[in-house]
């Protein structure tokens, strides 16, 4: 890989396909994919993000992302939530959750256009967000 960082949705699907592709080149545990914007300027704000290994998606919801994402799956026919497991509040980095598994059969490109639709729709950031390839 040759850039880490992408603003534009068609580039952000070009970066998580380059970094699905370098992790099954790699042979590496996962990569982590993670937006850098904080809608609300809040200094405790830890940024979403979200794992791929092995052809599943690992991400942590609230009930109302949780809700959102449940119809971003709807949208992708190779994609259906495979586990859920609840956090405890004790252990949650901040409010309680819900971490998903999501199992992607699909291409490093529907993998990137799926992930695109994670951070706009289910995580509520804007369409000009910046996203990480942080771990590859």
């Amino acid at each position: 890989m040759t850039r880490f960082d992408a603003s534009t949705e068609a580039d952000r699907v070009a970066l998580v396909a380059d970094a699905v592709a370098a992790h099954r080149e790699r042979d590496s545990a996962f990569c982590t994919l993670e937006a850098d914007d904080d809608p609300s300027d809040d200094p405790a704000f830890l940024p979403p993000w979200v794992q791929y290994a092995d052809g599943t998606l690992n991400l942590d919801c609230t009930d109302a992302e949780l809700d959102a994402l449940s119809t971003v799956v709807s949208r992708f026919g190779a994609f259906t939530v495979s586990a859920r497991e609840t956090i405890p509040a004790e252990t949650a980095e901040e409010d309680p959750g819900t971490n998903v598994r999501v199992e992607a059969n699909a291409d490093a490109e529907r993998v990137g256009q799926f992930v695109d639709a994670v951070f706009r729709e289910v995580y509520g950031l804007p369409a000009d967000f910046r996203l990480w390839a942080v771990e590859v």
